[in-house]
Order: C-alpha cells, then sequence, then structure tokens
C-alpha cells in the first residue's frame, strides 16, 4: 500500500491515494471532537480540516481520501514534498482545545507528510 504510518506518526503517500490514519490516546470521559490540519511547507492551510467525533472511545480514525491527498501538490521539479499536520481535541460543550503533540512529546516538534508524485491517474 502507497500510505504508511511510521512509528513516529509521519505519514508517507502518493499523491491521490488513499489511507487511515488512526489518533488513539483521548480521554474516553467526554464525546470530544477530532480535527485533522494539514499545512503547506509555508504554513498555509491545505483543503478543509477533517473532524470525526470520538464517542467516548480512546481512538479514532480519519479516512484520508484520494481527493483530499491529491491537494498535496508536488511540484514537477521535485522528487516529493513535505506537508506539515496536527491534532487537536476539543469538547464542544466546555469550548476546551488541546492541540497534540508528537510522539515524542516535544512542543513545536511537526508530524510530517512526506509527498510523492502521483505515478497513474485511476478512477
Amino acid at each position: 500500500m502507497a500510505f504508511q504510518v511510521d512509528e513516529n506518526g509521519d505519514i508517507t503517500l502518493i499523491q491521490g491515494d488513499s489511507g487511515i490514519f488512526l489518533v488513539s490516546g483521548i480521554n474516553t470521559d467526554k464525546n470530544y471532537t477530532v480535527y485533522f490540519g494539514v499545512q503547506d511547507r509555508n504554513r498555509r492551510p491545505v483543503g478543509t480540516e477533517l473532524f470525526v467525533n470520538s464517542n467516548k472511545s480512546s481512538e479514532v480514525v480519519f479516512h484520508l481520501t484520494g481527493d483530499f491527498t491529491d491537494l498535496f501538490k508536488v511540484e514537477k521539479n521535485e522528487s516529493f514534498a513535505i506537508f506539515y499536520y496536527g491534532i487537536k481535541v476539543c469538547d464542544p460543550d466546555t469550548g476546551l482545545e488541546d492541540t497534540l503533540i508528537s510522539e515524542n512529546g516535544v512542543i513545536g516538534d511537526m508530524n510530517t507528510i512526506t509527498v510523492y508524485p502521483k505515478k497513474v491517474e485511476g478512477i
């Protein structure tokens, strides 16, 4: 499969391919709304933030569609492009917002999405 997530949470994919991204470690005391947002190297948002409800589960799944990952453009003169993503857990009742940080627990570290150019169009 051309969609991989490593042990640090960094994603590697081919532009236009789909995949599943699991977020775990969510508190189970409430039904939180969990957001997934992507930025380019200039910190400009790419596409619309995705969101799912936790339904008091400790993990949620984001389905990154081919249409969504097709927004991750790789310039013709580049072998690949790097994007950055973030996850935010929100409590709609209280307004609490908590940005999850990378696996090593350092604020400011960025999780990456390495995107290789599309090889075939498909459906």
